[in-house]
């Protein structure tokens, strides 16, 4: 968390308030100068004056989201963001206009724009990470994540990578979660995904038809195109660069319900480190 939809939302609350404006300085929290004088880079994966050096005095000409990324494209090189779990950019006049708590307190990045405006990072659980680099396409990440999944490509490389023998006989809710397989998805929407599609998150791919492989795909995209419409899921922390937040949370089914729509007990396990929901009847494996 946040994924794709909460990450495009972002994106798309952002974008007008900071293209062709300029970098004009960076301030860093005492936490964040603290972790790096103790060699623990928090939050920002380099040196902190290289950092700053190389975003000052550039303009903001872009801004894209790519799986649970985003970056700014500057006039020259990019900053790259990551959330993390509790990520968060703002763009105020003032400090005080963060009007959200948790967010105010954990203010941890300020990047000075020309206009006198301020683009605020805050990460109130520091897992998130800013980087410059000079050239997208050697961002290791982008490397070899899979195309987006509104992308033309998108479907028949998913198909591939089930029936490859690296991933076809790995279980379908930790195949979800890798970003080579299906690019943004996170532990929700892979949970309500497989939830919608009745099947059990340790199925393996292998045991998949091609059309429930073809359906899954299709339920996947659908499912984060209307997240992305409803501004994504505020679980506990996320919020949009003005502070409002999503509503997607209130269409779950699954994640986090102790029974699902049909009035079934719900169960977890854990996949890939990630508590994965699901409803032992509708979701029975075969």
């Amino acid at each position: 968390m946040p994924e794709l939809p909460e990450v495009e939302n972002i994106k798309l609350g952002l974008v007008d308030q900071v293209l062709n404006k300029k970098i004009v300085g960076v301030s860093y929290s005492e936490i964040v100068k603290l972790g790096h004088s103790e060699n623990k880079m928090t939050i920002v994966k380099q040196d902190l004056d290289y950092f700053a050096n190389n975003v000052i005095n550039k303009n903001i000409e872009g801004l894209t989201r790519r799986g649970k990324y985003l970056y700014f494209t500057l006039s020259n090189g990019y900053i790259i963001a990551h959330f993390g779990m509790t990520g968060a950019f703002f763009v105020v006049k003032d400090i005080a206009e963060i009007t959200n708590k948790n967010y105010y307190n954990h203010r941890h990045i300020i990047f000075e724009l020309d206009t006198k405006e301020k683009l605020v990072y805050s990460d109130i659980r520091r897992f998130g990470e800013l980087r410059y680099i000079d050239e997208i396409t050697m961002f290791k990440p982008f490397i070899d994540l899979a195309p987006e999944p509104f992308s033309q490509t998108a479907k028949s490389y998913f198909l591939e990578k089930l029936e490859s023998p690296k991933y076809k006989d790995q279980p379908i809710k930790a195949l979800l979660l890798e970003g080579n397989v299906f690019c943004g998805c996170g532990n929700i929407y892979d949970c309500e995904v497989l939830y919608r599609q009745k099947i059990h998150p340790l199925t393996k791919a292998s045991e998949l038809t091609k059309k429930q492989k073809e359906n899954l795909f299709d339920e996947l995209v659908n499912i984060l195109t209307f997240a992305i419409e409803q501004g994504g899921s505020t679980i506990s922390d996320f919020v949009h660069s003005d502070g409002g937040e999503g509503n997607m949370q209130n269409f779950h089914q699954i994640y986090g319900k102790k029974t699902c729509p049909l009035g079934h007990k719900t169960d977890n396990i854990v996949i890939k480190t990630r508590a994965s929901h699901f409803c032992p009847i509708c979701q029975k494996r075969k």
